[in-house]
């Protein structure tokens, strides 16, 4: 291997290039359509590699600016970030297999961000979905406001810190929406995809609850159910919202609130016992949820 040739990493490498490790990472949650790393770094300086995964990183706080220094095959690009760039929210795209280094100049203070890392192979399969799914290219992409992209980055950091291990359905689907936008308006060529009137088929929906039904204690992906029904990922998701107006995953919180509830009436079981045998990740997750949709929490449904 030449030595100018820019290393080959996935995404649990690149920490070991940072001064500090992550403060968050999704690497042992079992996710697989996306992972999420949050980073707070007083300096950066990563050499040029080469990702096997599309790196989306969006910024985090309100820092008081700095210089980037940017080398992608011998070529230095520096950028300078300001306060209201921060404050806007500004994300920045490394499409796979593209070489690129970086190298902080100026920091007065330290930088927090995360990066998203998409497989190749799955943005492959949402393109597959849309009317012309041939070269599926990102676009490198430097210092842009998306204020979708920066909005489910941050519902899916908050999603790992209150669930942790587990919520895969949600991680799923939220990568599915984050795919088909950097589709539509973050590659080389615009994705468009088909607006489906329709919903399910009957005898496919019926086929879906019935497996969520059946798999309420297990951490579903939305892969599982897709994969049950011989549909993709993209194509499941959209359709079983346009059936029944909601997501998969909110259907299947909802149909875990609604089993925890007759659960909840067998005095000799624990709140916790309950909270796991319905697929919830922990007593907080699950009094969280059931709040949410009943108004109260466990304990006092079980009072009342």
């Amino acid at each position: 291997m030449s030595a100018k040739q820019p290393l080959a990493i996935d995404c649990v490498d690149l920490p070991k290039f940072l001064p500090a490790p992550p403060l968050l990472t999704s690497f042992q949650a079992g996710w697989s359509s996306i992972q999420l790393a949050h980073y707070c770094q007083s300096s950066i300086d990563i050499p040029e590699v080469s990702s096997s995964q599309h790196i989306i990183t969006i910024s985090l706080g309100h820092h008081q600016g700095c210089d980037l220094e940017f080398v992608s095959e011998g070529r230095l690009q520096t950028i300078s970030y300001h306060e209201k760039d921060f404050a806007r929210g500004f994300i920045e795209i490394v499409p796979a297999n593209s070489p690129c280094g970086i190298r902080s100049i100026s920091v007065t203070q330290s930088i927090e961000w995360i990066s998203f890392y998409l497989e190749p192979t799955f943005l492959a399969q949402i393109a597959y979905e849309s009317v012309n799914p041939d070269r599926v290219e990102l676009l490198l992409t430097r210092k842009k406001c998306d204020a979708l992209i920066h909005q489910i980055g941050l519902a899916l950091k908050s999603s790992l810190e209150t669930v942790g291990v587990g919520g895969r359905c949600y991680a799923d689907s939220m990568a599915t929406a984050m795919a088909a936008h950097l589709l539509h308006h973050h590659s080389t060529r615009k994705h468009d995809f088909r607006e489906h009137e329709d919903g399910l088929p009957k005898q496919k929906l019926r086929q879906a609850i019935e497996y969520i039904q059946a798999h309420l204690g297990e951490d579903l992906s939305l892969n599982d159910i897709a994969n049950e029904l011989g549909m993709s990922q993209y194509y499941f998701c959209h359709l079983f919202k346009r059936s029944t107006g909601i997501s998969p995953h909110q259907f299947l919180i909802r149909q875990r609130v609604e089993r925890a509830k007759l659960l909840l009436k067998q005095p000799e079981r624990t709140i916790t016992s309950v909270a796991l045998e319905c697929g919830f990740a922990n007593q907080s997750h699950f009094a969280r949820c059931f709040c949410q949709y009943i108004g109260m929490n466990p304990n006092q449904f079980r009072k009342s």
